[in-house]
């Protein structure tokens, strides 16, 4: 029975992620004067989706990408992303996921402004990973003001699918000081769980939609920060809601959850700190923007950083011993050597 119950559980996972049913991710992001969108290539022969820019309103821009558009590919199975997102650098961000060895891995990828591959994330604008070796279904992701990213979703190796939200460093490596090890997952014995919404406020504060289906559904927000995150709101679910289109936005001076999708706007520059920023103030300077990282050594990107993290300055302290022994050295030397004694000339 059980055997059976996982056989069933994958085939739903594989057909949810292939079909992408309704959700809370956007396939559109708008600002005043532009949108950018996702769709289904029709030419499936060469690329499975375009992604477009428009300009006032419905206008292709010709500068972005070939003649408007980009045509890509998110992963090997050529499926289709759960969330786009657009930085204030705009900069074109996407998750989806991909199967192996039937367990979902996300994907990630970023497009420059405009709108080609960028070269400097992952292999060739892709990050493929399993996070802390954990299976993760993607639902959103939320590019932040130093060009670190997070994504949430849910944990689906286990018995319970458990909500999780992991962040990457800017160079696309997994910070494992967030969370446990780089993962954080919602605690709850018995409730399944999942993370379907991620929102950044004015004053670059970040929150995470969760649905939690059981006897009694309901839906949560969490506070997400260099802290331990906390809820800050929750509220039943209809019975027959499994939440999947769960969303939380920011509108004015508070946090909303609603269901439903649409259009989502451009990520304000956010931070994941536990001190809220000032309106405008943007850590767009320090975002190196430089990849460099192998998305094929996940687990040991991080591990050097973390052990050595101590605020000793070893590289000064090695420098100055080596200083000290050369002045040593040199003072042993001239010890060592004969001294010259000066004789008196002959009188005449």
């Amino acid at each position: 029975m059980k055997a059976a119950g996982a056989a069933t559980a994958l085939a739903f996972l594989a057909a949810a992620i292939a079909s992408a049913p309704a959700h809370a991710g956007s396939m559109t992001v708008r600002d005043a004067n532009s949108a950018w969108t996702v769709n289904e290539d029709p030419q499936a022969d060469a690329n499975d989706f375009l992604l477009k820019h428009l300009v006032n309103g419905t206008l292709a821009d010709e500068r972005f990408g070939h003649d408007g558009q980009t045509a890509f590919t998110l992963g090997a199975n050529n499926d289709p992303p759960a969330s786009v997102r657009v930085d204030a650098t705009h900069r074109i961000w996407m998750v989806g996921a991909s199967l192996t060895g039937n367990q979902p891995q996300p994907v990630i990828a970023r497009f420059a402004s405009d709108g080609n591959a960028d070269v400097r994330w992952g292999v060739q604008g892709k990050l493929q990973l399993t996070p802390a070796g954990v299976p993760v279904k993607p639902n959103d992701l939320l590019p932040l003001a130093d060009g670190s990213v997070l994504v949430a979703g849910e944990i689906t190796g286990g018995v319970t699918p458990r909500a999780v939200v992991f962040h990457l460093n800017a160079d696309g490596s997994l910070d494992r000081r967030f969370g446990s090890g780089g993962v954080w997952q919602r605690a709850g014995e018995g409730d399944a769980s999942t993370a379907t919404s991620l929102a950044a406020s004015a004053d670059g504060t970040v929150a995470v939609a969760v649905a939690v289906r059981g006897a009694k559904p309901g839906a949560e927000l969490w506070s997400v920060s260099d802290a331990a995150p906390a809820v800050i709101q929750r509220k039943p679910l209809d019975d027959t809601s499994d939440g999947e289109d769960l969303r939380v936005e920011w509108l004015t001076d508070r946090w909303v959850l609603s269901n439903g999708g649409g259009p989502t706007t451009v990520v304000p520059a956010a931070l994941l700190t536990s001190r809220p920023q000032a309106p405008g103030v943007a850590a767009a300077a320090s975002d190196p923007g430089e990849g460099g990282f192998s998305p094929f050594a996940v687990e040991a990107a991080s591990a050097p950083a973390a052990a050595n993290d101590d605020g000793l300055p070893w590289t000064w302290i090695a420098i100055a011993a080596a200083l000290l022994a050369a002045i040593a050295s040199v003072f042993v030397v001239r010890a060592r050597r004969p001294k010259t004694v000066l004789r008196k000339p002959p009188s005449r």
